[in-house]
């Protein structure tokens, strides 16, 4: 029951501060949407700033489970780069929260979210993770040339960041598979045929689309 409370808690501030922002929501505002009383709320929080940021865990936690998902399911590195563009792009574009928070826009920021970057509990901080591996991979592979740039990983992170924020516009799905399109062909090492992982990729899509 106990725990019930506090998911229903963490889902209704969630849906609130998605509409409203950090500073707009009331704790009031939260235990009548939640159908309970102020007493509850304190019962597992001890302050609207600790409950936003439990909200925004959650939200990241969820979404940092869906991006590795998607990467980890792929074999080349190529297609696992896409994917983590992808995804990462994919779930800004559905969270309000963290489009705001990471983007500075002031109706979504709190006093605890300069030490929240600073810790490295970002979701950018699991994506920088994934990333520093696919890099690792498809350089000992040969997929990619990382050797034409200075810092490949701070170039892609710049990237990510970039094109992600903008996740929120009407144009940005577009954006997305533009800067997708220049980062891979930089990155690859022109071959005539494809690698193998990239062959098992293909294949393991052709039969997931016909299943």
């Amino acid at each position: 029951m106990e725990r019930n409370r506090k998911r229903l808690l963490l889902s209704v501030g969630e849906r609130l501060f998605g509409q409203s922002g950090y500073r707009s929501v009331s704790i009031r505002d939260i235990t009548s949407a939640a159908g309970l009383g102020m007493g509850s709320f304190y019962t597992y929080f001890p302050s609207k700033e600790s409950f936003y940021s439990n909200v925004v865990d959650l939200i990241e936690e969820r979404a940092a489970k869906e991006i590795t998902r998607h990467v980890s399911s792929l074999r080349s590195p190529s297609y696992r780069l896409k994917a983590l563009f992808r995804w990462t792009n994919l779930t800004l574009r559905a969270s309000a929260i963290l489009r705001g928070l990471y983007g500075g826009e002031r109706r979504f920021l709190y006093p605890g979210a300069e030490e929240r970057v600073q810790n490295g509990t970002t979701l950018f901080a699991h994506v920088r993770s994934l990333l520093t591996d696919i890099l690792a991979e498809g350089t000992r592979t040969g997929a990619f040339r990382t050797g034409l740039f200075k810092d490949p990983r701070r170039m892609l992170m710049a990237v990510f960041t970039a094109v992600s924020l903008a996740s929120g516009t009407e144009d940005s799905t577009d954006l997305a598979e533009d800067m997708m399109l220049l980062v891979e062909r930089g990155m690859r090492r022109w071959l005539r045929f494809r690698q193998r992982a990239e062959r098992l990729d293909v294949r393991a899509r052709r039969k997931s689309d016909k299943g």
